[in-house]
């Protein structure tokens, strides 16, 4: 996509740029109009010299409505494109689904080329490509998936030398040379298996990849199914012997919950398939639970509620914190307040150290921030605790933690998985930083009664 101007720009005037300078962008979009063969080679030759003079390279996939474009090149040359591309009107709904530093290019030599089912290719002059059914399928299936996807169309090497070597890599021929080699090894490493973890809702970074599973997609399938025997015994098979759940909320249970959001997104299951298969996830946990190792929790306990936010229909976030902090030898207290008031009466009924509430672990939910924003001051307002810590989680707070911050929490996570220490971190946290939404910089108040005697001594046996 392109609003730039229409003059083909000179192959030659290429600028080059050192591989760590290079930076990657991948997003889809959706057309405001139809475009023919004709709007679409337009839209080419625009995209093609604006891509040359920033030294940008990359392939555009046009699917009926829908855009999905790789970009790579200087990160300014990059994120000015971006801008552009931002600002055209035959498109909309753009979403960024990747974002990172590259070593090298993938779709090296590419300006821009484009992948489309079907197109007269006479208009073209060899620079459109059919896309393999897979890809297009894929990428109708699982949108997010589109990194993935289109690292595929790569384009195989051409001439009569590459062709010496191909012949000579082939079976009971030389191995392949240790350049081509090295290329196809940055290539596997660099983006092809980041794409692949990134398009499962899996974390792509060396650190983490060992903790994810990517069959977490396949259980979302199953949980939308009819038979719900089949998603429990995966969960079975993928848990082992240990007994612990645990250990498969960040791998497995919440991408399983995002990956039913992007089924519903993709129109592959409708939204009470997805609360159906949020509610047998929610059932999962709770029985694989029932025989998890209880840890003894040494000291006072603090005080946690946990509750969905009011009006969330999706409790999943909250089952998963109770789960995990019961298991960790706390006792929490699960609740499901209907309004503002209801969650004001409980945190107003007793002392609260810490208050969590969660959104839709499946939808992102952004929406709802705003209100968020209100619940949880009316809820500070009302709390018997100065000092009350307010702890958001759900998908939309995966990656996102200043989006806390945002709505007047204290902590935010896109995870379950040691919800324990978020919690204490948060208490230990000097109150006098923590501001109120409503009135500005709050300090810690007198203690109040036994309750406030109580909170001092959590603190204290944490180190405070």
């Amino acid at each position: 996509m392109s609003d730039a101007s229409s003059v083909t720009a000179d192959p030659s005037t290429r600028r080059t740029t050192a591989p760590a300078d290079l930076a990657t962008v991948v997003y889809r979009s959706r057309a405001v109009a139809p475009l023919c063969d004709e709007g679409l080679r337009r839209l080419m030759r625009t995209a093609q010299a604006r891509n040359c003079r920033e030294a940008v390279t990359g392939v555009l996939l046009h699917d009926d409505d829908r855009f999905f474009q790789w970009l790579e090149g200087p990160a300014e040359g990059v994120e000015r494109v971006m801008r552009s591309i931002r600002g055209d009107p035959r498109h909309t709904d753009l979403e960024v689904l990747d974002r990172r530093a590259s070593p090298a290019r993938v779709f090296d030599g590419w300006d821009m080329k484009l992948a489309t089912p079907g197109a007269a290719s006479g208009l073209w002059d060899g620079e459109v490509l059919e896309p393999p059914r897979g890809i297009v399928e894929g990428l109708r299936r699982r949108p997010a998936a589109a990194p993935a996807l289109l690292v595929k169309l790569v384009p195989p090497p051409a001439g009569p030398a590459v062709r010496d070597r191909h012949e000579a890599s082939s079976p009971g021929g030389p191995a392949l040379s240790r350049t081509t080699a090295s290329v196809l090894k940055s290539v596997i490493l660099d983006a092809v298996i980041p794409s692949l973890l990134h398009g499962h809702g899996l974390p792509a970074t060396e650190a983490e990849r060992s903790e994810g599973n990517p069959r977490a997609p396949e259980l979302a399938e199953l949980l939308v199914a009819s038979d719900q025997a089949a998603s429990l015994d995966l969960i079975r098979e993928l848990r082992g012997h240990d007994g612990d759940a645990r250990r498969l909320y960040a791998p497995l249970f919440e991408p399983a919950a995002r990956s039913l959001g992007d089924l519903w997104g993709d129109d592959l299951c409708s939204e009470f398939d997805v609360a159906l298969g949020l509610c047998r996830l929610q059932t999962a946990v709770r029985l694989l639970g029932v025989d998890a190792p209880r840890t003894v929790f040494r000291g006072v306990q603090p005080n946690v509620l946990v509750a969905p936010v009011p009006g969330e229909p999706h409790q999943l976030v909250g089952a998963l914190d109770s789960e995990w902090l019961w298991n960790a030898g706390w006792a929490p207290r699960l609740e499901f307040p209907a309004d503002d008031r209801a969650l004001a009466d409980l945190v107003s009924a007793t002392w609260i150290d810490v208050l969590d509430l969660s959104l839709s672990a499946a939808f992102r939910r952004a929406e709802a921030l705003p209100r968020l924003a209100r619940t949880i001051a009316h809820a500070r307002r009302a709390s018997r605790n100065p000092a009350l810590v307010v702890v958001v989680g759900g998908r939309a707070f995966v990656g996102d933690g200043a989006a806390g911050a945002d709505v007047g929490a204290d902590l935010a996570s896109g995870t379950s998985r040691n919800v324990d220490r978020l919690m204490l971190r948060g208490m230990r946290m000097d109150t006098a930083d923590r501001p109120d939404p409503a009135t500005g910089p709050r300090r810690r108040g007198p203690c109040r009664g036994d309750a406030g005697g109580r909170s001092e001594t959590v603190l204290s046996r944490l180190g405070r």
